[in-house]
């Protein structure tokens, strides 16, 4: 369930100025190369029942292709893009899953933060609404087998707070954005992966 959520959302999320609500995510993808913060994430069932406990950690990202998302608690794992590939690394078992990112990220939510052309060539963009306090962007994959049904994109006082991935089975993730950083200064460094001493290293095809 871990890697699945992994790959599922993979990346996120800066402050930028806006003037209209259809601008919010056109203008956010544009605007924003590297940012770095932090997240809360639940996952939920069909039923509407939490999945897994509340996992918390950290991110950074530099557009296009590069990002790394980590978990700190409740159970420390990382994920590692450095542009052509993925390394997926599970510390409680000292296990590295290497895949490479031409064939995970196309039409994947990633695709949409990261990729290197517009998201309108995978995902149709709903009318934005307001709901809760947030403006809402909502994307849906034009590809019939995605992973996903829908992504939400939620704008509070100009600033992307909160993601919304609803699966294709109906469970559903809610990401929750804080301490985001988009005036970062990135080291090529940050996104190149080493796999730890003693750590079973799986290559998927």
């Amino acid at each position: 369930m871990k890697k699945a959520s992994l790959l599922a959302i993979t990346g996120l999320f800066p402050f930028v100025v806006f003037s209209q609500p259809s601008d919010l995510l056109n203008n956010f993808l544009n605007e924003t190369k590297q940012a770095s913060g932090a997240f809360e994430q639940q996952t939920f069932q069909k039923d509407g029942k939490p999945a897994e406990e509340l996992q918390e950690g950290t991110f950074s990202f530099s557009r296009p292709g590069k990002f790394v998302w980590t978990y700190t608690s409740p159970y420390p794992q990382r994920m590692v893009c450095d542009g052509s590939r993925i390394y997926i690394w599970d510390e409680d078992l000292n296990q590295v899953t290497v895949r490479s990112a031409k064939g995970a990220i196309p039409k994947s939510p990633a695709s949409i933060l990261f990729g290197t052309q517009s998201y309108k060539k995978d995902w149709n963009a709903a009318q934005p609404k307001q709901e809760d306090g947030y403006i809402w962007i909502t994307l849906t994959p034009k590809a019939k087998d995605a992973s996903v049904s829908s992504v939400s994109f939620g704008f509070k006082s100009e600033k992307l707070e909160k993601l919304i991935f609803v699966g294709s089975m109906g469970e559903k993730i809610n990401l929750t954005i804080s301490d985001l950083k988009t005036d970062v200064q990135l080291s090529p460094e940050t996104f190149k992966f080493t796999a730890p001493k003693g750590a079973d290293v799986i290559e998927v095809k």
